[in-house]
């Protein structure tokens, strides 16, 4: 059973994580051959603060960063 793990941060809607859920599911059922039925998505969501990319915080989802 292949077990995809994908972090992101909060903020997307039910709708846009299912639409994420179904389509790794078929990349990953059309890539190794998988049954769907075997593939198992985990979604987990966290805050844009606990997302540190080169020493900063990103911001939540959807927010803008304003430019120096």
């Amino acid at each position: 059973m292949p077990i995809i793990q994908c972090d992101i941060r909060e903020g997307r809607t039910k709708a846009q994580k299912a639409a994420l859920g179904r389509e790794i599911t078929r990349v990953v059922t059309e890539t190794i051959g998988a049954p769907e039925e075997y593939v198992y998505v985990l979604i987990r969501e966290t805050p844009g603060s606990h997302h540190i990319k080169g020493g900063e915080p990103l911001p939540e989802f959807g927010e803008t960063v304003d430019a120096d």
